[in-house]
């Protein structure tokens, strides 16, 4: 299932997607706060760093650009500042821009104020309230141009005035002059219905507003699946995803409930644009002809990457196929493995390398290899192809060739991956190393640290060398003398 998964995610670099939404700017201000102002009794905060994101329907065309696709994002702000600052942060993010500068609206900033992990105040800035005709028309002229360049058109509306009925019958027309797969994502979507959407997808509290219904102290799931009909009655989408947070999501086509998919647990979740993620990453996968259970299942996956962030996230494609890669622990080549990396250090994991031969495994391995992971969070292991084996150890050697050699290091529980290598230019494990930057490069005590050459690499990323113990008179080359010098051991094998 993995390989679907894989080759779904793969095709995500091949459409063009047209966002139309709310543009918001995201900033954080990080500190530390050790007093209390004079003024009043309010904390100080010493500011440290001073970080701004594409955030509103500006995430969601992060998102599907940071999926792979070719994104175009239309929207308005204002003439100031914060539409300067817009405009670096779409460039930076590789999303084309037909942003339209409007005198009469200044630009939507929300400012958040963190000291240490503790949020203290967030203050807003910017227009919420419907544009005014003079920029309704010049939004409406984007439209007409750039809707028929387009595979898909994704809707992130927050409701802050940008989707007025003027737009959205413009939307109705075009769709039906130039039929695209459209998806909606919307605080009204009873508003969107005229649309026929290919794609819903409310979250659970707003689901139960449109349908008029109070929350329940009871399971999210339980209060909407028996209501089909009516949430398509409200949204008019081929498919309708309500999201649940914790409980996962409910899929419905049409009328009827199709599935519920599960949602991965993540401790201290950011949630901040998971909704954005989750549906860049549906509509992708639908385009790449995944059918509604296994999108959703993308869907998920690629909402779970974005939360294990700071600050408002997204989700790359290559950390999406990385972690469909995570059940697996034998990656098979560097780009998994860089993409790998790169994810475990985004959700600030601490990763352990090691390597070996690892060619008949011994109780001094699994020891090692325990106190090694016990140093951080994700165990590495390089193992040593079959051919770099006989190079280092002699033409007799291996006496386990590399697929079993895998297949046992991979049923440790202490291993979160397996890879490969070796060369004829270099038996080191230092281009892995290269790749992967590890905090920790864990090897046996019967090593130095002048003795290990790729030592030099791992410093230079700001890694460390740790020199492990190792369990006495336990070794491989140990075990293959007393299988040759031991008369029964020797009939035995012959």
């Amino acid at each position: 299932m993995e390989l679907i998964y894989q080759t779904l995610i793969k095709a995500f670099m091949q459409p063009a997607v047209l966002v139309l939404g709310d543009l918001m700017i995201d900033t954080y201000l990080r500190g530390a706060s050790t007093r209390l102002s004079p003024e009043a009794p309010v904390p100080v905060v010493d500011i440290s760093s001073h970080t701004s994101v594409l955030g509103g329907g500006a995430n969601t065309a992060a998102n599907l650009r940071h999926l792979g696709a070719s994104v175009t994002f239309v929207s308005l702000v204002g003439n100031d500042y914060g539409a300067e600052l817009a405009g670096e942060l779409l460039q930076k993010e590789g999303i084309r821009d037909e942003v339209i500068r409007c005198d009469t609206r200044t630009t939507m900033i929300k400012t958040r104020v963190i000291a240490g992990q503790q949020l203290l105040t967030r203050y807003d800035e910017g227009t919420e309230v419907p544009l005014d005709s003079a920029c309704e028309a010049q939004l409406i002229a984007v439209l007409e141009r750039e809707f028929p360049l387009h595979d898909a058109i994704v809707i992130a509306d927050y409701n802050k005035g940008l989707l007025t009925p003027g737009i959205i019958a413009a939307l109705e027309r075009l769709n039906q002059q130039h039929p695209k797969f459209v998806a909606v994502d919307a605080r009204k979507l009873q508003q969107y219905k005229g649309l026929q959407p290919a794609l819903a997808k409310p979250n659970f509290r707003e689901m139960m507003a449109m349908l008029e219904l109070p929350e329940q102290p009871c399971s999210k799931a339980q209060q909407l699946e028996e209501m089909g009909e009516a949430i398509y009655a409200v949204t008019g989408a081929a498919v309708t995803a309500v999201t649940l947070d914790e409980e996962g999501a409910l899929i419905f086509l049409e009328d009827k409930l199709l599935c519920h998919t599960a949602a991965r647990a993540v401790s201290n979740p950011n949630v901040s644009g998971a909704g954005d993620t989750y549906v860049s990453a549906f509509t992708l996968a639908s385009l790449a002809g995944a059918n509604a259970p296994t999108a959703a299942e993308i869907a998920g996956a690629a909402a779970t990457v974005a939360i294990r962030k700071n600050n408002t996230a997204h989700c790359k494609q290559s950390e999406l196929m990385a972690y469909f890669s995570m059940k697996d622990k034998y990656i098979r080549d560097v780009e998994e493995l860089e993409a790998l990396c790169e994810m475990y250090k985004s959700q600030g994991k601490k990763i352990v390398f090691t390597n070996g031969c690892f060619d008949i495994l011994h109780s001094g391995h699994v020891s090692y290899l325990e106190r090694a992971a016990s140093l951080g969070d994700i165990l590495i292991v390089g193992v040593n192809t079959d051919e770099s084996i006989k190079r280092l150890k002699g033409p007799e050697r291996p006496i386990n060739h590399l697929n079993d050699r895998v297949q046992v290091l991979a049923g440790l529980g202490a291993v979160a991956h397996v890879i490969a290598f070796g060369s004829g230019q270099d038996d080191t494990p230092e281009s892995l190393i290269r790749i992967i930057r590890p905090a920790i490069f864990a090897k046996g005590g019967d090593y130095s640290r002048e003795s290990l050459p790729e030592a030099t690499a791992v410093e230079e990323f700001g890694g460390e060398v740790v020199l492990l113990p190792l369990v006495p008179d336990r070794s491989t080359t140990l075990i293959i003398k007393r299988i040759y010098t031991t008369p029964a051991l020797k009939v035995a094998e012959g």
